[in-house]
């Protein structure tokens, strides 16, 4: 969950009254993390508190690092900076963090402030999803605000939820089914903000993130090209342009790739009827099965008792042995 892009966009269209709130908004999320210590640091990130690092914060962390160290391996940039991360304990805390920031940060687990440059968490037992993937989600918006600018929001949302391991099967069948129901894709129309209406929410993550698979598998010579001009820049102590990386290493427009995804989207939709259709047939196959071992059962008890069989005599020994 990212503020980070819309808010950039944003700022220049600010009036001072509302850019002073947005000042004040910030002076108080400040305040908030008095008292916060330092339980944990990584080459990647440090890790804050109110409370004692616990065997499982600690734990959490040093997983955290890996998980980061395979990502920044796959894409082969690495940045210097370290993120801090701030786990908030009691949902009237991470209330008064999120105040003033768009909707659905308010209904999140855990948020981006681009800001602040920091992430905020809610404490693991306010969480019931997977914790570390939802930590490797927000590093991801912190990361790829190190490497570019005006990065689209379905971009940002689609990495972080692609790489971080949240497109599970379950997941990959309701985006089968979302776009046999609604073939379009609004990717391009809302790359900066998110959908105003909270049942396009699940919608708009699973679109990203198979657009984002859909630039990895697809095209993968140009997926590798487009980090090698990412990776180019970051070694200049540059951020790139996102549309202008994208071009360069696609040689295509947002709007041909958004056009390509949605013809992609659309075929997409009829692989949900042929799974439906296989779940169906095995549901009733599955079904079955007890009726047809029930007759089996009735069929072998109406079978007639064989007779018994007598046990043939032994041979009589010869009269004599052969001399």
């Amino acid at each position: 969950m990212a503020d980070s892009p819309l808010t950039k966009l944003a700022l220049g269209a600010i009036p001072s009254a509302r850019r002073g709130l947005c000042v004040a908004l910030f002076c108080a999320a400040f305040s908030l993390l008095m008292g916060y210590q330092k339980l944990h640091e990584s080459p990647y990130h440090e890790l804050y508190s109110k409370r004692s690092a616990s065997a499982s914060d600690l734990a959490l962390s040093s997983s955290l690092s890996h998980k980061i160290a395979d990502l920044q391996i796959t894409l082969g940039i690495y940045p210097k900076a370290k993120v801090k991360i701030y786990i908030v304990h009691g949902e009237e805390n991470y209330q008064k963090l999120s105040l003033g920031k768009a909707e659905i940060v308010e209904f999140s687990d855990a948020f981006y402030s681009g800001n602040e440059r920091v992430i905020y968490i809610r404490s693991q037992d306010q969480i019931y999803e997977n914790y570390l993937k939802i930590l490797l989600h927000e590093y991801i918006h912190w990361y790829l605000e190190e490497l570019f600018t005006s990065a689209p929001l379905w971009f940002h949302e689609g990495m972080a939820t692609y790489f971080s391991g949240q497109m599970g099967y379950d997941r990959y069948l309701l985006y089968l089914k979302e776009s046999l129901i609604n073939p379009k894709s609004d990717l391009f129309r809302i790359g900066y903000f998110y959908p105003e209406d909270r049942a396009d929410w699940p919608r708009f993550y699973l679109s990203s993130a198979m657009a984002v698979r859909y630039m990895q598998d697809k095209h993968p010579d140009q997926w590798q090209r487009f980090w090698d001009i990412v990776a180019a820049y970051h070694h200049k102590g540059q951020k790139v342009r996102f549309n202008e990386a994208f071009a360069a290493g696609y040689h295509s427009t947002l709007w041909d790739f958004h056009q390509d995804f949605e013809r992609y989207s659309k075929r997409q939709g009829y692989l949900y009827l042929i799974v439906a259709a296989n779940s169906l047939i095995f549901a009733f196959l599955a079904a079955l099965m007890p009726f047809a071992a029930q007759k089996r059962k009735r069929r072998l008890q109406n079978l007639p008792d064989l007779p018994d069989i007598p046990e043939p005599e032994e041979k009589e020994k010869e009269e004599s042995d052969p001399a």
